[in-house]
């Protein structure tokens, strides 16, 4: 084989297996788990359920316990991930609506955590808590709900 045709056999491969890998890496880039402590007897059922609860709409489950909502920062990849391919909210939408009820005296903007590791604490240590991390991960006292429950129009 020619050193033309080995170089542009190997170009070939090279620029294969990179889109594979981009492929691979944008398909795991929508994945948000949503966690609850095992406090929680019921769980958002829907994307709308989802972000009525984040915009602190509503503040508590079926069974009259308070939610204790947990965010990473406004800033944060993963909260503006969370917030556009799951809520379909922009992350400046949720600060604005925090920041109302929080002046207003109205309540409590959610609790801000700033690591995974963090967040996997504070959730599975504070009863009725919800939150949300990259991939799925077994942790002891938190519930994982499966994300393909809010792919659906949030609209609805």
């Amino acid at each position: 084989m020619s050193k033309k045709r080995l170089c542009v056999l190997s170009f070939v491969i090279i620029k294969s297996l990179f889109s594979l890998t981009l492929l691979f890496c944008i398909s795991n880039s929508h994945a948000i788990t949503i966690i609850l402590n095992e406090s929680v007897s019921s769980s958002p059922s829907s994307s709308k359920e989802l972000r009525n609860i984040f915009t602190l709409q509503k503040i508590f489950w079926k069974n009259g316990n308070k939610i204790q909502v947990f965010v990473f920062p406004d800033n944060s990849p993963l909260h503006r991930q969370f917030s556009k391919t799951i809520t379909k909210i922009f992350p400046h939408q949720y600060r604005r609506i925090w920041d109302r009820i929080t002046f207003s005296g109205t309540g409590v903007a959610p609790t801000t955590v700033h690591s995974i590791a963090e967040m996997l604490e504070k959730v599975s240590q504070t009863k009725n808590a919800i939150g949300y991390i990259k991939q799925p991960t077994r942790y002891p006292q938190i519930r994982i709900i499966n994300p393909d429950l809010f792919q659906e129009n949030v609209n609805e």
